[in-house]
């Protein structure tokens, strides 16, 4: 649908060709490997009903496929910033799709200022992610007795159950495509 083709940054759009069903932490195969220029560590988004949203991260990488670990897995962790107060703190999952994303470490005086479906996105620190990504809107704040940080809930921008192409962006190098437009 040339999504692709609009992203700032170099990027290679891939199709879903695996998943392991029986894994709690089901990473999922893509059919693009070093031969495409797929490397370790480089974020992968999808785009949904116009939607652009992370889906996770490069892990392993082989001559023509790709394993990519979702942002659900209990083992990834992203940098992320709540837009309207601009607050940073981290996502992670619980190991299934089905369940809400969590966010970490914002602190219990904000509490006021935050509203059930702002938006959460990539903080663009740490090196790992664009900055501004769509991760998943607030579906649920606790105020925990026993912790200065807040514990939120988060639903996903993007049904991983639906998901079938990816985009793996290369945040080293810009689109090509872009580019060209500029002369």
């Amino acid at each position: 649908l040339d999504f692709s083709v609009s992203f700032r940054e170099k990027n290679y759009p891939a199709q879903i060709i695996g998943r392991d069903p029986d894994s709690l932490y089901s990473a999922f195969t893509i059919n693009k490997g070093t031969r495409h220029g797929i490397r370790k560590n480089m974020s992968v988004l999808a785009v949904q009903q116009g939607v652009v949203g992370l889906v996770g991260k490069v892990v392993t990488v082989g001559a023509l496929t790709s394993l990519v670990m979702p942002i659900y897995d209990s083992k990834c962790s992203v940098s992320a910033r709540i837009q309207n107060t601009r607050d940073i703190g981290l996502v992670s999952g619980d190991g299934s799709s089905d369940l809400p994303l969590r966010m970490s470490y914002i602190k219990k005086r904000v509490l006021d200022e935050l509203k059930y479906g702002d938006l959460v996105v990539t903080s663009g620190e740490g090196g790992k992610y664009s900055g501004d990504i769509p991760i998943g809107s607030i579906s649920e704040i606790q105020v925990l007795d026993y912790d200065s940080s807040l514990s939120i809930k988060l639903t996903p921008v993007i049904d991983f159950n639906r998901i079938e192409m990816v985009i793996v962006v290369d945040r080293t190098e810009l689109n090509d495509a872009l580019s060209g437009q500029s002369k």
